[in-house]
């Protein structure tokens, strides 16, 4: 399994990770591989991975995955009450499942938003919601339809409340 500081904090800029292999021999080409390839990880990023861990682990070391958890579900539920107003869009179905983490149900917090044009003359749905300012991924990308856009809602507070308003100003429309 491979870990990273950005994926864990949002701290992309950090440049810092880790890795745990139960195969040494798998181990020893890593170790190889790294030792030829970098030239060590600087103190600098050291010093920042160290200062975020220290606040992942601060009290019992849940809270950033409870603010991550509460900030995902809320921004699914928003996403979801835009979408469900809406006869030319819709969502996928997802269901509240059980968390192994927290060692019970949840409600959905996908990171990202499949976004489904209903109408049968919407044939490209990014074209779609591309003229209404939202940037999203064709579904062709993922081998889905035309008829889907995957959005991503791991982005900052602004920018979804951007994304927001301009799906409330595209479902207004009809």
């Amino acid at each position: 399994m491979i870990f990273t500081i950005s994926k864990l904090t949002g701290h992309a800029g950090s440049r810092f990770g880790w890795a745990i292999i139960k195969d040494e021999t798998v181990y020893e080409k890593m170790l190889t591989y790294l030792s030829m390839n970098t030239m060590g990880v600087s103190r600098e990023a050291q010093l920042r991975a160290l200062k975020l861990l220290d606040v992942v682990v601060e009290g019992d070391g849940k809270q950033i995955f409870q603010f991550a958890y509460s900030t995902m579900r809320d921004r699914w539920t928003r996403l979801k009450q835009i979408i469900s107003k809406s006869k030319r869009f819709s969502l996928q179905k997802l269901s509240s499942e059980y968390c192994t983490f927290f060692k019970r149900q949840r409600d959905a917090s996908p990171a990202y938003a499949w976004v489904k044009c209903e109408r049968e003359e919407d044939k490209n749905c990014y074209e779609i919601l591309e003229a209404a300012g939202i940037n999203g991924r064709e579904g062709r990308v993922y081998s889905a339809d035309n008829r889907y856009v995957r959005l991503s809602l791991i982005r900052s507070q602004d920018d979804f409340e951007i994304l927001i308003n301009k799906l409330t100003n595209l479902v207004a429309k009809g």
